[in-house]
C-alpha cells in the first residue's frame, strides 16, 4: 500500500546539513529524511561518541559508510567499515557502532519508518502526518 503524499510538493528535495536535528549528544549527530515508506538517518560519529552496548529491532537497518572508518559489532562479530562500505543488519540481530581513535566518520543508514524518528522529518512538506 502506498502511503499518501502530497502530489505538488514532488519533486521534494531537501539539504540535510539544514534539516533539524533529531538525536545528538556527545560525539553523535543524525538528521533524518522520509521517503513514502523509508526513513534514511544521517549521521555525524566523532571519537567522542561513547561505546554503547549492543541493541536489537525488529525491522532490517542497511549502513553505508561515506566518509572515515568506523567499527561495528555484529552479532558478536567486529567489521571495519571503510568509505563506500555497506552492511545489512537483519531484524533481531544485536549490533552497534564504535569509532576508530582519531576518526570522525559520516554514515548514512536506511531504515522502514521509525516512529521514534519519524518526527525529525517535520520540515518536509511532501508528506502528510501519520
Amino acid at each position: 500500500m502506498v502511503r499518501p503524499y502530497d502530489r505538488e510538493e514532488i519533486p521534494a528535495v531537501h539539504d540535510l546539513a539544514a534539516a533539524p536535528t533529531v538525536r545528538e549528544e556527545p560525539g553523535f549527530k543524525q538528521t533524518v529524511f522520509r521517503s513514502i515508506d523509508q526513513l534514511v538517518g544521517f549521521s555525524e560519529i566523532t571519537p567522542e561518541k561513547a561505546d554503547s552496548e549492543p541493541h536489537t529491532h525488529p525491522y532490517e537497518q542497511t549502513n553505508l559508510l561515506i566518509e572515515g572508518r568506523l567499527d561495528f559489532l555484529v552479532d558478536g562479530e567486529r567489521i571495519e567499515l571503510t568509505p563506500d562500505d555497506a552492511v545489512a543488519i537483519p531484524p533481531e540481530i544485536p549490533h552497534t557502532s564504535r569509532t576508530v581513535p582519531g576518526e570522525t566518520a559520516t554514515l548514512l543508514a536506511v531504515w522502514p519508518l521509525r516512529e521514534d524518528r519519524i518526527h525529525g522529518t517535520s520540515y518536509q512538506q511532501e508528506f502528510p502526518d501519520l
